[in-house]
């Protein structure tokens, strides 16, 4: 069976948030609408330790190998973070631009943040019930994100198998999948060069 990882990073841990991903949502696995071939979920989390920088998750190796990455918004806002101070959502460009095959979701207690990725915690304030709330306001994001990363390993396996790219692109490509640190090598004419393939693959197969 295949295997998404999911990494929840904070640096005050949510329990309730934790419990529900780990107990409620992985414990069903995923299903590709179109093999109907399940999906494992694989939870873990990452407690972002004061004084650590933005690059000190960025060399974690959960993280390295997560699919999905849900992470506080005011991560990088405390005074005691050193080395950059940036919002999770700044953070979500860093990473999209290093690790562009991980699906970045924003975790916030703020209202006001609003957009596709963006995840409310719990606030138990109306006396709703958790595992409903969560049900209703993270699982469906969840689920989109695990159709982007399929969708996107399905497209790299095309890749694989195509002879219209360069061979050793294509590896460089299959090993940043499979969270492989030689994706560092890759230079920004073979980043152009991936989007470009990619964007043909989607459009032959009339994504």
């Amino acid at each position: 069976m295949a295997e998404i990882k999911i990494v929840y990073i904070d640096d005050q841990i949510d329990p309730m948030l934790s419990k529900y991903i780990s107990e409620v949502y992985c414990s069903n696995p995923y299903t590709i609408e179109t093999t109907k071939q399940e999906v494992r979920k694989k939870y873990s989390e990452v407690k972002f330790e004061s004084g650590q920088g933005y690059k000190s998750l960025l060399q974690d190796t959960d993280i390295r190998s997560a699919n999905v990455v849900l992470i506080d918004n005011h991560l990088f806002e405390e005074r005691s973070a050193e080395a950059g101070k940036f919002s999770g959502k700044q953070f979500k460009v860093i990473f999209r631009k290093l690790l562009p095959f991980v699906e970045v979701l924003i975790i916030t207690q703020d209202q006001s943040l609003v957009g596709n990725n963006i995840i409310h915690k719990f606030s138990g304030r109306h006396g709703e019930d958790i595992n409903l709330y969560y049900k209703g306001h993270l699982d469906n994001i969840l689920d989109v994100a695990i159709k982007e990363v399929m969708d996107f390993e399905s497209l790299a396996d095309d890749l694989n198998k195509s002879t219209d790219v360069e061979k050793v692109l294509v590896e460089k490509i299959m090993q940043s999948l499979q969270g492989d640190d030689s994706y560092d090598a890759l230079t920004k004419a073979d980043i152009d060069d991936l989007i470009s393939s990619f964007k043909e693959l989607k459009d032959s197969y009339g994504h």
